[in-house]
């Protein structure tokens, strides 16, 4: 049994090595202008077993991708979860998601390829996360509405336009924007937005 669990953890070592490796390459140079005996090299795995592992360079993206997105996914739940006023909790669940990306766009110059090979490969999988996104604003809008917070009725809004404006708003925020901008430009923008909002 130790010995099949030792198998086992370095399965998984070489695993997690070729996609750090992966992730770090695609990053640097682009979906396009990596290659897998770029991967195999800078895992320190001959080619071979890189192929054992993921039969081709679309299917490591796609693992690399999934990775990202199961990481971003988890902070957002964790930021939903969090017990905090509305005004806070908002700023933070907005910041785990597009401030993730903001600043995952801004580490790489190969932005634009990877997303484009990212709707290429993984289709349907970015609607499922903007449509679990926007349950976790809701349900925390709803949370706010519950204790007294906000009322999106003092705006003139539905309960679904203000859920909408307020990602509109930290989606605005980013815009244009550096991350180191973004942060503050987030908080300002979502303050407007609750205060409209406020019973």
């Amino acid at each position: 049994m130790r010995a099949l669990d030792q198998v086992r953890k370095a399965a998984g070592d070489k695993r997690s090595l070729i996609l750090d490796s992966a992730r770090q390459l695609f990053r640097q140079h682009g979906y396009k202008r990596t290659s897998m005996d770029d991967i195999a090299r800078d895992a320190g795995v001959a080619k071979g077993t890189l192929y054992i592992y993921f039969p081709s360079k679309e299917q490591l993206f796609i693992a690399v991708s999934q990775q990202f997105h199961d990481g971003m996914m988890e902070k957002l739940r964790a930021a939903a979860a969090l017990d905090l006023p509305l005004t806070e909790k908002m700023i933070v669940l907005m910041d785990s998601r597009i401030g993730e990306i903001l600043r995952w766009k801004s580490a790489t110059p190969h932005a634009q390829d990877l997303i484009a090979t990212y709707q290429r490969l993984i289709e349907g999988s970015e609607k499922s996360a903007q449509e679990e996104f926007r349950a976790l604003v809701a349900k925390t809008l709803k949370e706010g509405v519950r204790r007294g917070e906000a009322d999106p009725k003092a705006a003139g809004l539905s309960f679904d336009a203000a859920v909408d404006t307020l990602i509109a708003s930290a989606a605005g925020a980013a815009w244009r924007c550096q991350p180191g901008i973004f942060a503050e430009q987030l908080v300002h923008s979502l303050r407007l937005c609750l205060r409209g909002m406020q019973p």
